[in-house]
């Protein structure tokens, strides 16, 4: 079930105790432009239940979003610039536009991620699966080359760590 919810909303409750927001459509706050971002910058959401929420453009830069259940949300168009994302369970997420700059991902579940156009420069990662990057970048990420191409992960014009770009398309292993 979808309700709406203002960011100013979401942290107001989160700070009540409230942790599950699963189905939540994050929207713009009255009297803010609706093209720009929605503002959860430097947010502390540790384990808050974001299953299915449609994150669309929401700025969570420098957010720390540890123990987060994440599964299926849509963050498409979001900053996550030098977001902690420790321990999180993003299985499913749509990161289509995404900037994941410098993102702390230890330990999250990334598997069957669409990461189309998503950015993971200097981003820590451990391992993903069943991914889609298209036009990911990697540039400078903490992650180990192999795991981008491997695992099932559908990679095509792809830049890996070092700025070599894999044209592909290439499934699973090259």
């Amino acid at each position: 079930m979808a309700w709406e919810i203002t960011a100013e909303e979401l942290l107001a409750r989160y700070a009540d105790g409230e942790r599950n927001f699963a189905g939540i459509e994050l929207i713009q706050s009255e009297g803010v432009p609706l093209d720009s971002s929605i503002d959860l910058e430097g947010a502390i959401l540790r384990d808050i239940n974001l299953r299915g929420a449609y994150l669309r453009q929401a700025d969570l830069s420098k957010a720390d979003l540890t123990g987060a259940d994440l599964f299926g949300v849509s963050l498409e168009g979001a900053w996550l610039k030098r977001a902690i994302v420790r321990d999180a369970n993003l299985y499913s997420a749509n990161l289509s536009w995404c900037d994941l700059t410098e993102a702390d991902l230890k330990g999250t579940n990334l598997a069957h991620i669409n990461a189309t156009y998503a950015i993971f420069c200097g981003a820590n990662i451990d391992s993903f699966e069943f991914a889609i990057l298209i036009e990911t970048n990697f540039r400078n990420a903490y992650i180990v080359p192999n795991i981008i191409w491997s695992y099932g992960n559908f990679v095509y014009n792809t830049t890996m760590p070092d700025g070599t770009i894999k044209t592909g398309p290439f499934f699973g292993e090259f």
